[in-house]
């Protein structure tokens, strides 16, 4: 395992072949993610429901406190992958050195956030049963806050230059690690004490700090002899880029945790569901957003080389790419619903619920697809405000309410908050996808990076 020092030029044209280069190292790390995150429900989910429901819940706070931190550390992506296609590699580096200090920035106050908890969950509609559970989960999980922030802003960095392969066998190192420290702390082993859903959380904290360490060590090769010294003008770069996406996901999971809520109110057998089906049906969003992903950096180097004919190839390329993968899963969802649900050992109850939120996902996919990689070409593309506003609206004033209706006031539990889901999805679809053939995210001007402070 080690770094690729990525200074290539762009190629003359983006077909499959350049979206797929570096989108599949993506899509294994994130399917080593998703391993990760199957094998926390498939152990937890032997505990009963109200664990399992537990940490869905838990694990939806945890990303509303970090939602802003990690849509900020997406900006050095973009920012980095703007250097590279303007062949301003020494900027392109340092750019490593300001994510990191940003990483601290954000991760560190969440590290702190143990005590918030019962009050967290207890506003979210949660008995107090399962808010125990999850305020048990959530209280170690916050720990590795700072380890998680410094694996996006690394991620981000690698990626944005054009290495994906680093990060992804850092991920994947550390996600098997996780996976086989699952059963040791939940169920107990020997001299380690069985931790239930709290060892699910020491687990996942554990696999995070190894991440870190692998990824600062092959970063710390890369970046000898760049001056590691905070400066403001790329710092405020990364800011101009990375607030919007941060605003932008702080709503949108702030959206998911007033849609947790309503399942937690409906009852325990609806948010397992939930959780569930959201661990099943990233083995096809996963692909989808890995390909957006590898668009962005492409339409972010495209930008930044001035060639946005290039910019254009790859976020069509990247479209059908992923449409044809999570179309393909649809396909799967609605032919063996109950063999994936069987997976998790869940109660009947939970299954039957479970099988028709499986039936709703499958009809959204070719949406998803769209919605995914548009979104991913308009912030490589530093067309970050727009996005952030239709995610707001498509989020808030759309499946919020619609959700909530179905679900309370019509007595469709999870089914009709994922019909709500579905209508977001549509709506944001629509609207990236009107402004990805209108040719506004190319035509405005984009302003030139700093330029950075020469080593010493």
């Amino acid at each position: 395992m080690r770094a690729q020092n990525n200074n290539t030029k762009l190629p003359e044209s983006i077909g499959a072949r350049e979206v797929m280069g570096l989108a599949w190292p993506v899509i294994v790390q994130m399917l080593s993610f998703n391993a990760m995150l199957l094998a926390d429900a498939i152990f937890v989910g032997r505990l009963g429901t109200g664990p399992l429901a537990a940490v869905g819940l838990a694990g939806t706070a945890f990303f509303l406190l970090r939602a802003f931190g990690n849509g900020l550390l997406g900006g050095v992506r973009v920012a980095t992958s703007q250097a590279v296609g303007a062949e301003d590699h020494d900027t392109a580096r340092r750019m490593g050195f300001q994510g990191l200090y940003l990483a601290l920035a954000v991760g560190l106050p969440v590290a702190l956030a143990g005590p918030l908890g019962p009050p967290l969950f207890a506003l979210m509609g949660a008995e107090p049963g399962l808010g125990g559970l999850a305020s048990e989960y959530f209280s170690v999980l916050v720990w590795g806050a700072p380890f998680g922030c410094m694996n996006m802003a690394l991620s981000a960095w690698f990626q944005g230059r054009g290495d994906t392969k680093t990060p992804m066998w850092c991920s994947v190192t550390a996600n098997l690690l996780n996976i086989g420290l699952n059963p040791l702390f939940i169920f107990g082993f020997g001299p380690v004490p069985a931790m239930g859903v709290a060892g699910a959380a020491l687990a996942t904290t554990a696999s995070r700090v190894t991440n870190s360490v692998l990824m600062l060590y092959l970063a710390g090769r890369e970046l000898k002899g760049a001056n590691p010294k905070p400066d403001l003008a790329l710092l405020r770069e990364v800011w101009r880029l990375g607030s919007p996406i941060g605003t932008q996901w702080l709503l949108d999971v702030g959206s998911y945790a007033v849609f947790a809520s309503m399942l937690a109110m409906v009852g325990e057998a609806h948010l397992a569901a939930h959780v569930v089906v959201v661990r099943i049906i990233c083995i096809s969003f996963l692909p989808g957003y890995a390909i957006g992903e590898a668009a962005g950096v492409l339409v972010g180097q495209a930008v930044g080389a001035r060639h946005p004919q290039l910019a254009r190839q790859a976020w069509f390329t990247a479209t059908w790419l992923a449409t044809v993968i999570m179309v393909g899963c649809g396909g799967l969802f609605v032919a063996v619903p109950d063999q994936l649900l069987s997976i998790f050992k869940v109660e009947p109850e939970v299954a039957a619920i479970g099988r028709q939120l499986l039936y709703v996902a499958a009809a959204f996919q070719v949406f998803d697809a769209v919605a995914t990689v548009a979104n991913g070409a308009l912030t490589g593309a530093g067309d970050t405000r727009f996005v952030m506003f239709v995610s707001v609206v498509s989020a808030w004033f759309v499946k919020v309410p619609i959700g909530w209706v179905l679900a309370i006031h019509f007595g469709l539990g999870a089914l009709g908050a994922w019909l709500g889901l579905f209508g977001e999805i549509l709506f944001f679809a629509a609207l990236v996808l009107w402004r990805v053939r209108g040719g506004a995210w190319l035509a405005e001007p984009q302003p030139p990076l700093p330029q950075a402070l020469p080593a010493k």
